[in-house]
């Protein structure tokens, strides 16, 4: 192999400027010791705002001095940042967090990063950009740790890395900085997101804006210039569609025009009728730096929906109310789903299905006997009998209580011992399947009552008292059990048929993520967007509770003992 000298001359000529100028003195000068400390000087003529708002503890114009000293010592003191494929692998991610506003200072760090950048002196920049690159890695860590920043719009609260920790992530290269991507989807989303930030200021602004009636197909579309400029920006007309729209005198909801309300209406998880009611406007209106913020703040949450390994899992996406069974990091089932109400949330975890109920027993969970089963039993002496509801001694011991021999008028919901259980059948409130798994929240995804199969056909589903109904659970049923390897098992339907209660081990489990994304982009670049149903997109004036957003990962930890005792439905 030979080697251009001249190129080889001016890489090493370059490389020792760099770094001898890190150093205090030159680490390349055999006569001389190298500095057992960084040059703290290249960073004095540059302004460095952000380290206040990232780590506020510091006392110099870094966050991570002592390790950046250690680590650039262990290097001899040559720069990090030479390539600049290096650097043009943290810079998107860098940009990404930024844009997320989840982490204060980062804007205002990127910033001074390219400042820096353009100086033909570049010590300042590759010192800094290491800094940065460690307080991202920490942001990464926090967030494994802890997610409800994510969720409760509170800002990630870093803390001070260790030299230890700091060196997982060295030496550098491209494979350890795209580790901390968060998406797959990452170049993608970060396409959409800079082109929103780069469009004008949206014409539909909600201060001078009013639509005053619902646009139905064929009507004339008020503010119809601003409506298409819109759906332009957004992707939803092509510029020759657009020019042709606008040229028009009046701009009405026929044609191409209704065909990109239609699409809009798909893409952000409405009704899709092509009408221009509440719901399409409230969306329409939204400015772009809003959606940048959010589709950025999902890209951080879709750390935890990612697909791993080869074998079956479940992402259930609580705002798109859809779970999806993918195997060998392949969609092979889908099913809309109904999942809880703001009121009493779905939560947040990540666990795996062991165990697939046919004929389920439902053992109302304690918030749902106090606040509806006893309420109802005191106002109808029939309700009980009529649900197919027992009145039981106790979780431990299930002997029945007959409900006659219950004075209900004296009955206190709150200080009531016995508890309830609902029998087998098509009206059972969890249906003729469930599908268990380990959590803390007594949550699961089950079966409806057949008298509640229409409540699919809603666009919005927020139903539930926290767990997740599935529309073809029989279906998703046989897909699981074909992974157990069990030639004798009867079919599901079978099964069913006998009305039989019946507990299916599972041998091969299947993961389950339930998630909380009301932002993504699709491999095609199509940004998609979904209701908040919860609020956990914007500040809220009441706190969210920690359990419903803290993520747990029972993956990790023992398989917990189940029983439907307490879960809710």
């Amino acid at each position: 192999m030979k080697f251009n000298c001249k190129k080889i001359t001016t890489l090493i000529r370059s490389v020792i400027t760099v770094s001898a100028l890190l150093a205090c003195g030159s680490a390349l000068a055999a006569d001389n010791v190298a500095s057992n400390k960084l040059d703290w000087q290249v960073l004095d003529g540059a302004t460095v705002n952000s380290t206040a708002s990232l780590c506020a503890n510091s006392t110099v114009k870094v966050c991570n001095g002592d390790i950046l000293n250690a680590l650039y010592a262990e290097n001899n003191y040559m720069p990090y940042w030479f390539n600049p494929v290096l650097v043009n692998a943290i810079m998107p991610q860098l940009q990404a967090l930024a844009d997320s506003k989840t982490l204060p200072g980062m804007s205002q760090r990127l910033k001074e990063l390219k400042q820096l950048q353009a100086l033909p002196d570049e010590r300042g920049f590759d010192l800094l950009l290491t800094d940065t690159y460690l307080i991202y890695a920490d942001y990464v860590h926090q967030l494994m740790q802890d997610p409800r920043p994510l969720y409760n719009s509170q800002p990630v609260t870093l803390t001070p890395l260790t030299l230890k920790m700091a060196q997982n992530y060295f030496p550098l290269t491209v494979q350890k900085i795209n580790s901390l991507i968060p998406s797959s989807l990452f170049v993608p989303t970060m396409d959409v997101i800079n082109h929103l930030l780069t469009l004008p200021a949206n014409p539909l602004d909600s201060s001078n804006v009013h639509f005053d009636g619902v646009v139905h197909l064929g009507n004339t579309i008020p503010y119809g210039t601003k409506v298409a400029t819109v759906l332009w920006n957004l992707g939803y007309l092509t510029q020759p569609q657009y020019q042709q729209i606008t040229a028009q005198k009046t701009i009405t909801n026929t044609g191409v025009m209704s065909q990109a309300i239609k699409s809009f209406q798909s893409n952000y998880g409405l009704k899709i009728d092509g009408i221009i009611g509440p719901d399409v406007v409230s969306q329409l209106i939204r400015p772009y730096s809003s959606l940048a913020r959010i589709t950025a703040l999902n890209l951080q949450r879709e750390r935890f929906a990612q697909l791993q390994g080869n074998g079956p899992q479940i992402i259930v996406n609580i705002p798109d109310f859809k779970m999806t069974l993918y195997d060998n990091k392949k969609s092979v089932f889908e099913s809309k789903i109904i999942d809880g109400m703001p009121k009493r949330p779905t939560n947040l975890f990540q666990s795996y299905i062991n165990t697939v109920v046919i004929n389920p027993y439902w053992y109302v969970p304690e918030t749902i006997k106090v606040q509806n089963i006893i309420p109802a039993a005191k106002a109808n002496p029939n309700f009980l009998k009529n649900s197919h509801i027992d009145v039981i001694n106790s979780w431990t011991d299930r002997s029945v209580v007959p409900p006659e021999s219950i004075d209900w008028a004296t009955v206190n919901p709150k200080t009531f011992t016995h508890q309830f259980r609902q029998d087998t059948g098509p009206e059972n409130a969890l249906g003729r399947v469930a599908f268990l798994m380990p959590d803390s929240f007594s949550v699961y995804m089950h079966d409806e009552e057949q008298s509640e199969y229409p409540l699919f056909n809603r666009y919005h589903r927020d139903l539930s008292s926290g767990c997740m109904r599935v529309q073809h659970p029989r279906q998703m049923a046989t897909l699981i059990l074909s992974y157990q390897n069990m030639p004798n098992l009867p079919s599901v339907d079978d099964m069913i048929n006998t009305n039989n209660h019946r507990e299916i081990g599972l041998n091969t489990r299947v993961n389950v993520d339930v998630a909380y994304l009301t932002a993504w982009v699709t491999p095609d670049g199509q940004l998609e967007m979904r209701h908040d149903i919860y609020g956990y997109d914007n500040p809220r004036a009441q706190p969210i509770q920690n359990q419903f957003i803290s993520i747990p990962n029972y993956r990790t930890h023992q398989r917990i003992k189940l029983a439907l005792n307490g879960q809710s439905s």
